[in-house]
């Protein structure tokens, strides 16, 4: 049984006169139940400036592959719009690899940078969210509200308390 898309149920151009109909487009019950469809892995899809992803994948850029891998696996699990993560650092590390105090390590590098920024404090644990100017999933009009408080991201990735203390050892 084959769907019926939804944008389709209007006409969107008068065959007659040429003269598209546009007025279908701003119909937010259309537009909020539509969502892209790459078959064969439908669903969201993440606005990611392929500039910045060349700057941090430049040899002097700061980040490594594991800061990288944090980065994409943020933009992967982030709920939707510029809400937080809600994952704990051991929980990360179970789903990626290595161990919690390297999680810890990666995300103070990646929150310096201002790929991520802090989101809430639960006790000494923090939540991060990723920067609406480096990632975001939502909307355009959402997008353009969020990034009007984060700042930008910084490459190539300046040194956290971390880096300092290992290298003066």
């Amino acid at each position: 049984m084959a769907r019926i898309n939804p944008v389709r149920r209007g006409k969107v151009v008068d065959t007659e006169t040429g003269v598209v109909q546009m007025a279908i487009f701003e119909d937010e019950t259309i537009r909020a139940r539509v969502r892209y469809d790459w078959t064969p892995h439908p669903g969201r899809h993440v606005n990611v400036p392929k500039s910045l992803l060349a700057k941090l994948y430049a040899k002097d850029s700061g980040y490594t592959a594991k800061h990288r891998d944090l980065f994409f696996f943020y933009l992967a699990h982030s709920p939707d719009g510029a809400q937080p993560l809600r994952l704990t650092y051991k929980e990360i590390a179970e789903e990626l690899g290595g161990r919690p105090a390297t999680i810890s390590t990666l995300l103070g590098t990646l929150h310096a940078g201002g790929l991520l920024l802090e989101a809430e404090r639960v006790g000494r644990m923090v939540f991060y969210r990723v920067n609406p100017r480096a990632g975001f999933d939502g909307s355009a009009v959402n997008q353009v509200e969020a990034v009007k408080d984060a700042r930008l991201p910084v490459v190539p990735a300046p040194s956290t308390s971390a880096q300092k203390k290992k290298e003066a050892s």
